[in-house]
């Protein structure tokens, strides 16, 4: 039975790990040198960004790569290039670097060569090989950035399969006249028409004719390995268009590992857009919307228990969560991760109090971010603590608060951290506030705390448990919220 046990064990493990996803391509993203036009601080992260965001990619970044070797590229897979040398020979990375890419292609790596990267090296033939085609002195020029239609001429390729045929890409640079190599050296997969009438008579090279069609994305085999060029993606803009991160993303795979599994999505896919409607929502006014999980139901406390997991403290009365001082803390039994979350509350008019004193309560999001309640109509204190505040991380935009014993109102948009399986944070939470329809946070970047992870409840603070406490009674109503996917 033993032997039986281990060896289902052993199939079960041997099916899991089939059914895993591939291992992430080991990716050395080269940048740190450009023009003044080509702002690659900003550019590059989108670029790493794009990447990642597939879910195919493990991305570095170096902004140095002068002195180094085979050894920097050891363990990689792909290399990124978003790099231009100012045309100026002090910039090159020197004989032993510059070698080590060539040869980390050459074995049967993976190169993208993205944007104004083409125009970088202008004398090394080798990098031109590499290249396919290159941004030259007299070889290289365009109209004013502008929306035009990018044409896939090869349906069949990896890179460009399913997708349509005529894609828009929207206020980018559409480069003419590069430097190509022999034809037969490089594949074209998609171009561009150049209008020459958009140069309005100021082009510095010669334009015959009406305009011409210019590669936008193209390939080559170098010794063993696979480049993908594109030179979509002037900015930060340009580089977020869905035809250049499907086309850069599927370039990249493609590049390092002669195969694409990443999908081509729905709006630029072959035969049509994106169709899908969005899900009917009856807007609320008084009542919630229709698709809103109601937490409070304005009859009984079902749903909201204490820390200990026993019924809540606070009673339902007139329809109204009524929240006593040494009630405790009301929390959901619902958890949730991102959300939409409506409340309204009612604090007392306590004039014999001030400062932190004065009707303070407050909302958890997760049981961990509080979105701060007080009265702060004409009571000062400090800013991180008034009424509208993530408490203790940023004051709100305007002080909106209503007078004491009138309803107010929490609109609140709440987006999680993004974490990775050990529970570390890979992006911030974010938190976007609306107290009584005025915008009091925007897009408030969360201070990461443990649990934020996961799933939590939402949690009604009952401000007590400290000497001289004083008595107060909040109240709370239409309290609901909207999971966010």
């Amino acid at each position: 039975m033993r032997y039986l046990a281990y060896s289902l064990a052993f199939i079960a493990s041997l099916a899991a790990a089939q059914t895993q996803a591939p291992p992430k391509i080991k990716t050395l993203l080269i940048t740190g040198q450009n023009t003044a036009g080509h702002d690659w601080p900003t550019v590059s992260p989108l670029l790493k960004k794009a990447l990642e965001d597939s879910g195919r990619f493990d991305v570095r970044v170096v902004e140095d790569f002068r002195g180094a070797g085979p050894e920097t590229l050891r363990g990689y897979e792909l290399v990124v290039l978003n790099y231009y040398d100012g045309n100026n020979k002090d910039n090159w990375w020197g004989d032993r670097a510059q070698n080590a890419l060539l040869d980390f292609v050459k074995s049967g790596k993976g190169l993208v060569m993205f944007h104004f990267s083409t125009a970088a090296f202008n004398g090394w033939d080798e990098y031109e090989k590499l290249s396919g085609g290159n941004w030259r002195p007299n070889n290289g020029h365009h109209s004013a950035a502008h929306d035009f239609t990018v044409e896939v001429v090869d349906p069949d390729h990896p890179i460009t399969k399913g997708l349509r045929k005529k894609i828009r890409q929207p206020n980018d640079e559409l480069y003419a006249n590069l430097k190509w190599q022999p034809a037969g050296t490089y594949h074209v997969l998609a171009t561009a028409w150049d209008e020459h009438k958009l140069y309005e008579g100021k082009a510095r090279q010669p334009i015959p004719g009406d305009g011409i069609n210019q590669p936008m994305l193209w390939t080559l085999n170098y010794g063993q390995g696979r480049v993908f060029g594109t030179v979509l993606g002037h900015d930060g803009p340009a580089v977020k268009t869905p035809l250049f991160v499907t086309t850069f993303t599927r370039g990249a795979e493609w590049a390092a590992t002669g195969n694409v599994t990443i999908p081509a999505p729905a709006r630029i896919a072959e035969g049509g857009r994106d169709d899908r409607q969005p899900t009917v929502v009856t807007p609320g006014g008084a009542a919630p919307p229709s698709d809103a999980v109601l937490l409070f139901n304005g009859k009984d406390m079902a749903g909201w228990v204490k820390h200990d997991g026993q019924p809540s403290g606070c009673k339902a009365e007139n329809g109204e969560m009524v929240c006593r001082t040494g009630a405790g803390d009301a929390i959901t039994a619902a958890k949730f991760k991102s959300a939409q979350i409506h409340l309204e509350f009612r604090i007392p008019n306590m004039p014999a109090q001030k400062d932190q004193l004065k009707g303070n309560s407050g909302v958890y999001l997760q049981g961990i971010t509080e979105v701060q309640v007080l009265d702060s109509y004409q009571n000062p204190t400090y800013p991180t603590g008034i009424v509208g505040a993530i408490y203790d991380q940023y004051p709100p935009l305007v002080n909106a608060a209503r007078k004491p014993e009138e309803w107010s109102s929490y609109d609140i948009v709440f987006h999680a951290p993004k974490c990775n399986e050990r529970g570390q944070e890979l992006a911030p939470g974010t938190l976007t506030v609306f107290l009584n329809g005025v915008l009091v946070q925007d897009h408030a970047a969360l201070r990461f705390q443990k649990g934020m992870c996961e799933a939590g409840p939402i949690l009604l603070q009952d401000h007590s448990g400290f000497p001289g406490a004083p008595d107060t009674t909040m109240k709370f109503r239409n309290i609901w919220y909207r999971p966010l996917q």
